[in-house]
């Protein structure tokens, strides 16, 4: 029998979940929050979301820079993401303090990180407040990705070269097993 909670301290039953590392740039400063709330919105036009705390530094440099950037890094680059989403910007120069290194974008003004294997530019659309988050759209101007990091002939993700970094909760982290990949088709 399962068990059912209707008050619950945690709220992280979905996960394991990609996490991305958002950043964008307003006037000078710049800066990279984790998160492991975002998704796809849209094939057409592509449109990408990513849900921020009010209390973020990071939904004030959004809101104001009117873009943002979504990169994916990989397992052995954990640590950047624990130092993205335990500081703030508000209080330390992420970028400085943990000698990230960025690369320009070929569209907006944010930077893209070095270190990200996949990384999408994204002018900000729309902003919609849900519960103790707001949800931020962009329209994906821009596609980055390292080099046969995905599969030609249908886009899949190469586990055999990457390794996704997941989050479990909880200041937890985890990756996949390419051995374990299955490819089902339905009846």
């Amino acid at each position: 029998m399962k068990k059912t909670l209707t008050k619950f301290e945690y709220f992280q039953y979905f996960y394991p979940y990609t996490v991305a590392i958002v950043g964008a740039k307003f006037e000078e400063k710049i800066n990279f929050m984790s998160a492991a709330w975002h998704s796809p919105l849209s094939f057409s036009p592509p449109l990408f979301g990513v849900l921020i705390s009010k209390k973020r530094f990071s939904h004030y440099i959004i809101s104001n820079a009117k873009e943002f950037t979504v990169n994916f890094i990989p397992f052995n680059k954990v640590k950047i993401s624990a130092q993205m989403g335990r500081k703030s910007g508000r209080d330390i120069d992420k970028v400085k303090t943990f000698k990230i290194k960025l690369l320009p974008a070929k569209v907006i003004s944010s930077p893209i990180l070095e270190d990200s294997y996949a990384a999408l530019e994204c002018r900000l659309i729309d902003i919609k407040t849900y519960g103790d988050h707001d949800l931020f759209v962009g329209e994906v101007v821009a596609v980055h990705q390292e080099e046969d990091a995905f599969a030609e002939e249908n886009g899949v993700l190469n586990t055999k070269k990457i390794k996704p970094l997941l989050y479990l909760g909880s200041d937890m982290y985890i990756t996949t097993d390419a051995k374990t990949l299955k490819h089902i088709l339905p009846d």
